[in-house]
């Protein structure tokens, strides 16, 4: 931590890598801020990106002290997808056995598995695989003037499997198909009505947004927070439904027994805002 940023309480660092192409991670307070900064290119992502991105994930979500990650680009533009020079190495690049390796699948992965609350704050352009990207998040903040087009298409690639998948889940098969055959822009009041970003901003309005979805995480438990997303996450996989079944009971036993329940009540009825690192 540099002295600036133990004087004001940020702990920041700033990825290893490419001369103009980086990813940077800033920790204040429980938020961690990680920052796509390859403003050459509108935040397009490098194979060194993907490392790095693969390496903040793996350190933040083992941190105790981080309980949201924000990912959001440098420069008012959130990501342009995958930097058309370096398409081989994050795509189609080989491991020490010769086998096919994509790291963008790997940064997917990261992000979907995280246990923290993610959120993508998409503003500028949103181009290419920059959708997959924001739509691994929990939770997606865009602004109203956000560009948004999937376009793979236009470049001969077929867009990633999580990609595909996701976006078939969120738009249905036809839309899926309009947005990946054409490439076509769409306006960003379209886009939030497919699903696909969670909420929509006044550009000028979304730093305030987010600060303040960020102070509400904060404020509430940790515990429902977590076991929330395991439910959520159990229910997306369809489990067999004894297991499923089984699974829930010994989730409701725990419940009602959780310290940060019992802290959540007495702080009601005393008018008072929960102390849940106490509970």
């Amino acid at each position: 931590m540099s002295k600036t940023a133990a004087q004001t309480g940020k702990q920041e660092v700033l990825m290893s890598g490419e001369n103009k192409a980086r990813v940077g991670v800033q920790i204040q307070g429980s938020t961690a801020v990680v920052l796509l900064e390859n403003e050459r290119q509108f935040n397009a992502l490098t194979k060194d990106m993907c490392l790095q991105l693969l390496g903040a994930f793996a350190v933040l979500s083992a941190d105790p002290a981080v309980s949201a990650i924000v990912i959001r680009g440098a420069g008012g533009n959130f990501c342009a997808g995958i930097a058309i020079d370096q398409m081989d190495q994050v795509l189609f690049d080989k491991d020490a056995d010769g086998q096919l390796l994509n790291h963008f699948d790997l940064v997917d992965r990261a992000i979907t598995g995280c246990p923290k609350t993610t959120i993508a704050v998409v503003e500028g352009n949103c181009f290419g695989g920059a959708w997959q990207l924001a739509s691994a998040c929990e939770i997606q903040l865009a602004a109203d003037d956000v560009k948004l087009a999937i376009t793979p298409a236009k470049i001969g690639l077929v867009f990633p499997r999580p990609g595909i998948e996701r976006l078939v889940r969120t738009v249905g098969e036809s839309r899926a198909k309009y947005l990946l055959y054409s490439g076509a822009r769409i306006p960003a009041a379209e886009a939030l009505d497919w699903g696909m970003f969670t909420r929509m901003h006044p550009a000028a309005q979304l730093d305030g947004e987010v600060e303040s979805l960020l102070q509400a995480l904060q404020g509430n438990s940790p515990y429902s927070i977590a076991r929330t997303r395991e439910a959520i996450a159990a229910h997306g996989q369809e489990p067999a439904a004894a297991d499923y079944e089984s699974w829930w009971a010994r989730l409701w036993e725990e419940n009602g027994e959780n310290p940060e329940l019992a802290e959540g009540r007495r702080a009601f009825l005393e008018r008072r805002a929960p102390r849940y690192g106490d509970a």
